[in-house]
């Protein structure tokens, strides 16, 4: 990471976790669309050792998630950056921990944290979600037209950005790519090349 893109450095950076398994071109344009909406300096793509919001773990190991991440951002480094604090951290990835990590290290910077609408109305079943909202500016993915409900918490705030349209989840792209069946329109080539010369998720 470059002294200029340091996240101490820079006033507004969000946080976007996830499993990654494998990123694809809706996960970047998500992180675009944030950008463009929120007016933000920097998205930092966080990788998951495990979210507790699903039973099983990612299918690809963590340095393979890792460096796909790196891949498909190597366009866009002056925005997007690849953090492996969970990952080196290990165990069940809780949000709030990532987020008083980021807060001590970049105790200037305005924090925000991308998640989709249907997290977001689940966000008071979060580990410590009275910290996380007094730490952050939760910006959500919601569709036109969709009607957001809003979790009762004191001291919420939340901004609307628009999710991309997508046919395809991870889990849908990895059953493709074990059939043998085409993901060019959802992947990177990168990523695509990647994957096919590991051979992962076949």
């Amino acid at each position: 990471m470059t002294q200029e893109n340091e996240p101490s450095a820079l006033q507004r950076v969000a946080l976007y976790g996830g499993a990654f398994d494998p990123v694809h071109r809706a996960h970047l344009q998500v992180a675009r669309s944030a950008v463009e909406t929120a007016r933000l300096d920097q998205v930092v793509f966080i990788p998951a050792a495990h979210s507790p919001l699903k039973l099983e773990g990612p299918r690809a190991d963590d340095a393979d998630r890792l460096h796909m991440l790196e891949i498909a951002i190597e366009t866009d480094k002056t925005r997007f950056l690849v953090d492996q604090c969970e990952l080196e951290r290990g165990g069940v990835s809780y949000s709030f921990e990532t987020v008083e990590l980021y807060r001590r290290k970049s105790p200037e910077a305005e924090l925000f944290w991308i998640l989709g609408a249907d997290q977001f109305t689940q966000l008071a079943d979060w580990r410590a979600a009275d910290l996380l909202v007094e730490m952050v500016t939760f910006l959500v993915l919601a569709r036109p037209g969709y009607s957001l409900k809003v979790p009762k918490i004191e001291g919420l705030r939340y901004e609307i950005i628009p999710a991309p349209l997508m046919e395809l989840s991870s889990s849908e792209i990895r059953s493709r790519l074990k059939k043998g069946e085409p993901v060019n329109d959802w992947l990177s080539p990168a990523v695509e090349a990647f994957i096919s010369e590991k051979g992962l998720y076949v």
